[in-house]
Formats: structure tokens, C-alpha cells, sequence
């Protein structure tokens, strides 16, 4: 489980470090592309996943942003099966909701831009206890928080 959250915390640096190239106010996107990448990992006998979303500008701006240095940085995780990033128009309200804040049933990080390079972004781990989402939601962000300018919010669980 430690191996998991170191890997993680990484991905998460890396992703922030990657969105960190360019001042100026956050964009806002008329017609946003999200992007989708997951990651799956056993832990004793559990499974975890880890689900992030990014809404971009387009789909060169979905593949390029984020989704690319995710893949390499889980890569360094031998426990780690990634499944392959995706591009959506639109994404399933389920999933939607997590732009708007919505809680659901696992704690996620919510990071909104602050500035033109930033792209908002959630983070999902699935498969973790109320608690441990929590805790694991708050490590991100301390690690977020290093280099994304935007603002970061835990989301707590809903609970069911």
C-alpha cells in the first residue's frame, strides 16, 4: 500500500509539475474536451484505482496535457496496469458532476486552474476506505500544492 501512495504522489507532482509552463488567468473552453485515464493496482488483497479527469481545450490539448505524463509516470509502477487514455466530448454525468464538486462515494481532489497553463483536473481513488480516501486526498494536495497555482479542495464521501 505504501509503494501504491508513493506512486500516486508522484503522478500527482508530475502532473502538476507538467501543467506549470505558462502564466496568465485561466482559460475558460466554450466547447471542453475531458480526458480520462485510469490505473488499477492490488494491494494485498485489494484492488485500487485511480481515475483522473482533465477538462481541456480540445482533443490535441487532451492528449497532449497531462494524459501523456501520467501514463509515464504509473509506468515506474510495476503493480500498476494502466488502461488507455481517452478523450470524451462529453463526459458521463456521473463523471461530470466531479467538475461541479458533487460528492460521491470516494473521497477525490478537486484542482481548479489558476493560471493559463493549468488545466482543471480531479483525482479519484477508488477501492480505500472513507478514512483512508481522506488521508489520501489530503496527501495529493499537500504534493499539489507545491506547484499548481490553482485551487485545491478535498471533496469529502458522500458516505454511500
Amino acid at each position: 500500500m505504501k509503494g501504491l501512495i508513493i506512486v500516486i504522489l508522484l503522478a500527482a507532482a508530475g502532473y502538476f509539475v507538467y501543467q506549470k509552463y505558462a502564466g496568465g488567468p485561466p482559460q475558460t473552453f466554450e466547447n471542453p474536451v475531458y480526458g480520462e485515464m485510469r490505473m488499477t493496482a492490488s494491494v494485498g488483497n485489494r484492488e485500487i484505482e485511480a481515475a483522473v479527469f482533465v477538462r481541456a481545450s480540445d482533443d490535441l490539448d487532451c492528449k497532449g496535457r497531462g494524459l501523456l505524463s501520467w501514463r509515464e509516470t504509473f509506468e515506474g509502477c510495476p503493480s500498476c496496469k494502466l488502461q488507455e487514455p481517452k478523450c470524451h466530448a462529453v463526459l458521463p454525468p456521473r463523471y461530470a458532476r466531479l467538475f461541479d464538486n458533487v460528492p460521491i462515494p470516494s473521497a477525490y481532489l478537486s484542482a481548479d486552474a489558476g493560471n493559463a497553463a493549468e488545466r482543471d483536473g480531479r483525482v479519484v481513488i477508488y477501492g480505500l476506505t472513507d478514512a483512508e480516501g481522506a488521508q489520501m486526498c489530503e496527501l495529493l494536495k499537500a504534493e499539489a500544492a507545491k506547484k499548481y497555482e490553482g485551487k485545491l479542495t478535498c471533496i469529502a464521501p458522500s458516505g454511500g
